[in-house]
């Protein structure tokens, strides 16, 4: 009896570890500006080449909106709904509304919303500390510190022209 708990506590350390490295992979990842006459510039929290991700924004360059997508929500909301989420940075937040899409990956909805680029929560990302997004009361974060030029670039980029 005591090998099968010792067994499982190691088990769980083992894939607790795991799941630590794996978000410890997570990067910001930024896409479009190097592109001549792109169409759409992305900046997206992840493991680079996997399906692991905790979101994006992308916008066309000089829309002036900036279109949200988070993975993942809480298995208590349902596709087709509507749902606000609610990003903060330090003591900055911002409601964005948007609605809930079926994710048959991740098993829970994920979420889609639009945001006007000149929204104060962007000039917070380029000199917070950690991203916090909360969608029918999960809340997941990100940490902005390497981020800084990323996040200045995709305003610039995405700024009504």
């Amino acid at each position: 009896m005591q090998r099968t708990f010792a067994l499982a506590g190691v088990l769980s350390i083992l894939a607790l570890s795991g799941l630590c490295a794996q978000t410890a992979q997570r990067v910001w990842t930024l896409g479009g500006l190097e592109e001549k006459d792109a169409d759409s510039i992305y900046l997206g929290y992840g493991v680079p080449e996997s399906d692991d991700s905790l979101g994006s924004f992308t916008c066309a360059p000089g829309s002036g909106v900036v279109k949200i997508w988070i993975a993942e929500t809480s298995g208590k909301l349902k596709a087709g709904d509507k749902a606000t989420a609610i990003f903060s940075v330090g003591e900055k937040k911002s409601k964005v509304a948007g609605k809930l899409v079926a994710n048959e990956e991740a098993g829970v909805p994920s979420f889609e919303g639009r945001l006007p680029a000149k929204d104060p929560i962007f000039s917070a990302m380029t000199s917070g500390e950690t991203l916090s997004i909360a969608i029918g009361g999960e809340q997941r974060t990100a940490p902005l510190a390497d981020a800084t030029e990323k996040f200045k670039k995709f305003a610039a980029a995405c700024a009504k022209r």
